[in-house]
């Protein structure tokens, strides 16, 4: 057989494409309220009378409006919708037999061949960077590396226009996709002995295995946002600003000037006009994932009507999308870890205001003073900012700010200070370096019991149990993730990230029945009740679901970024006080007068009202976890404890009345979470 499918797609935002005017005032245009103008005010009165005042005339203090563009050669347009389409066309063959190998053995295969044809944007609407540009003047791979020449990095990666007329795809077409499947299924039929004990006479027992490869589609929404808007891949969309208008509201508006619209443009124009901005591009090979499957099971008739069926699943996924930030932080190659902490020894001996050198017993900062030259001590070895960095250990965050903020930016290119263009970072021209490939895996393994009756003498009924694990390279990227966006821990060690999915569930057991009650006509009991007792006791169904579970994984983390600034809620806690086995012994459900804790008491400072006794708040007792050391990530174990186990009962109540032959009036109460 074949298939084949054109799917289409059509994105659009209108956000801000309506200017936008706020009310107020601005530098140019001031209310004119002073405090002289409220004898009996205060400053916080005259704030109030301006706004009110500025409300009544319609005073300006700014405006901003979104520009979007219709086409590749429109340029900005005031009031265009941004619009992007999408098509794809998806293409497979598939071709099945069967054999009958032997009276009791059934072979089925087959094989499937798919063609996920790249989407294309035929309006033309869509920018992108060259993958092994993304890495800046470092180069493709090229991490870690800082000797790079100082000074300002050269634009490199170039946003131009791809799909639509240009014949450059958004990635190559793999046309290598074949699904092969296997299965076998055999009724064993032993005459005698201790086989036939097991599998029982003929037709009560089957043996069945089964192997597949299926090939995973992602949305179109992958796409999108590899395509990017805003701050990724900039220049489809501006914001233009208008932060001095003068006079007051009239129905000409407010003027804006149409933004200067150029594509091609490099990181390095589009990281002037906001170091926000960053870069996001497509393997040019990028393959489309697959997923090996297999099963084998044995099922067994244990009663009449009632069978007993034990499964081995499991599955590994390969090749998934992945979209991977290369623009690490680096704190090692270049020495910046050791300054870090020889600044967090003179922020000590300067009592915590200032981490600057000259206080006996402080050492010299040569890094940061070359990034400091000129600043005042607010943005330098006295900012706050900085400060909170160095005393919760963020070093991560300190070098980001260094390497991208536009405070920083002359002293970090000015090829005097000898600061190499790639110091911090691969591409130093943009914010993050994405690109999207088949960096993520999983694996699945799973036990499965499955107990079930057909319904008879009113009784049916079906349980089953998995006993499971799942793992992957990335747990955060299960669920919810349209964009495939999850760096790893460090582009150092990526087996660092290979751990249990944070959908694993451990243990899972569901069961359901449905139960005649044996009363009234054709019952055991009361089968020769007249009509009226029959309406009464008679039609009576009870039936119930049971669900017990474990909860998927977590852990403790710091949220510091003492390794780079990636996501900190992915860099774990330091045991210090306690070992990993004492603390998730201590896990469970605690019930005390104060309320009801997951976390044994004893490991906590529990803070009640005094009046009331009941709980406030709670804090983990001081030593016992805290924030690992610079340049290292917590030894937390990452998904290694599991929540208090799920359980529930929903139990309904059927009631069947017949009015004639053909009519029967039916009544349910469902009870939800009846246990």
């Amino acid at each position: 057989g074949g298939d084949y499918q054109k799917v289409f797609a059509d994105t659009f935002n209108d956000a801000g494409i309506n200017p936008t005017i706020v009310l107020g005032s601005n530098t140019s245009n001031p209310t004119g309220i002073t405090l002289s103008d409220l004898p009996f005010g205060n400053n916080d009165a005259v704030t109030r009378a301006a706004a009110v005042y500025a409300n009544i005339v319609g005073n300006l203090a700014s405006a901003n409006a979104v520009f979007n563009v219709n086409d590749p050669t429109s340029g900005f347009v005031s009031g265009a919708t941004r619009s992007r389409l999408f098509r794809q066309q998806l293409l497979s063959f598939s071709g099945q037999d069967q054999w009958r190998v032997k009276s009791n053995v059934t072979l089925s295969y087959g094989l499937r061949w798919e063609f996920q044809g790249v989407p294309t944007v035929p309006n033309g609407l869509a920018i992108q960077p060259e993958a092994d540009d993304i890495f800046g003047i470092s180069g493709r791979g090229n991490l870690f590396n800082p000797t790079a020449p100082a000074g300002a990095a050269p634009g490199i990666a170039t946003q131009r226009f791809v799909s639509g007329d240009t014949s450059i795809p958004l990635y190559n077409d793999d046309w290598n996709n074949f699904a092969p499947f296997v299965g076998i299924a055999w009724s064993p039929d032993f005459k005698s002995g201790f086989l036939r004990g097991v599998f029982g006479s003929s037709g009560k027992s089957s043996v069945r295995a089964g192997y597949s490869i299926s090939y995973l589609q992602d949305g179109f929404t992958v796409i999108s946002n590899a395509l990017g808007v805003g701050t990724t891949n900039p220049g489809l969309i501006q914001t233009a600003a208008n932060t001095t208008p003068t006079g007051v509201l009239t129905g000409a508006g407010v003027p804006l000037t149409t933004p200067t619209f150029a594509i091609p443009i490099t990181d390095r124009q589009n990281f002037l006009i906001n170091p926000g901005n960053g870069l996001w591009g497509i393997e040019p090979d990028l393959k489309i994932p697959y997923v090996h499957q297999w099963n084998v099971g044995f099922e067994r008739e244990i009663f009449s009507n009632t069978a007993l069926e034990v499964r081995y699943v499991g599955n590994m996924a390969q090749k998934v999308w992945r979209a991977v930030d290369y623009n690490e932080v680096n704190i090692f190659e270049n020495g910046f870890l050791q300054e870090f902490r020889n600044a967090q020894t003179n922020l000590a001996i300067n009592g915590g205001t200032s981490f600057a050198a000259g206080a006996p017993g402080t050492v010299a900062l040569p890094i940061l003073a070359r990034f400091f030259t000129g600043l005042t001590a607010a943005n330098a070895f006295g900012s706050t900012t900085f400060i909170s960095n160095l005393n919760n250990n963020n070093v991560g965050a300190f070098a980001s700010s260094l390497a991208f903020s536009n405070t920083y930016r002359l002293n970090r290119e000015n090829p005097a200070n000898g600061i190499p263009a790639n110091f911090f970072v691969a591409n130093p021209n943009a914010a993050f370096a994405r690109i999207l490939g088949n960096d993520a895996s999983s694996n699945y393994h799973s036990l499965q019991v499955e107990l079930r009756r057909r319904f008879s003498n009113g009784l049916q009924f079906q349980a089953d149990y998995t006993f499971s694990k799942a793992l992957t390279n990335t747990p955060a990227g299960q669920g919810n993730n349209q964009s495939d966006l999850v760096s790893f821990r460090t582009l150092r060690n990526k087996d660092l990230d290979y751990t249990r999915s944070n959908d694993d569930q451990t243990h899972r057991f569901v069961a359901n029945a449905v139960y005649e009650l044996p009363f009234g006509r054709g019952r055991t009991f009361l089968a020769g009740a007249n009509g009226l007792v029959d309406r009464l006791v008679g039609g009576w169904t009870v039936g119930g679901i049971t669900t017990w579970s474990t909860r998927p994984p977590f852990f403790i983390a710091s949220g510091r970024s003492t390794f780079n600034s990636f996501n900190p809620g992915t860099n774990p806690a330091q045991l210090l006080g306690i070992s990993f086995e004492e603390f998730r012994n201590n896990l469970g459900v605690f019930r005390t007068p104060a309320g009801v804790f997951f976390i044994n008491p004893e490991l906590l400072n529990i803070t009640t009202n005094p009046t009331t006794g009941r709980f406030v708040s709670s804090t983990l007792r001081p030593g016992l976890l805290g924030v690992s050391a610079p340049g290292e990530f917590g030894n937390f174990p990452l998904n290694s404890l599991n929540g208090p186990a799920f359980f529930n009962v929903d139990i309904s109540v059927t009631k069947r009345i017949p009015i004639n032959e053909r009519v029967r009036l039916e009544l349910k109460t469902t009870f939800i979470n009846a246990l």
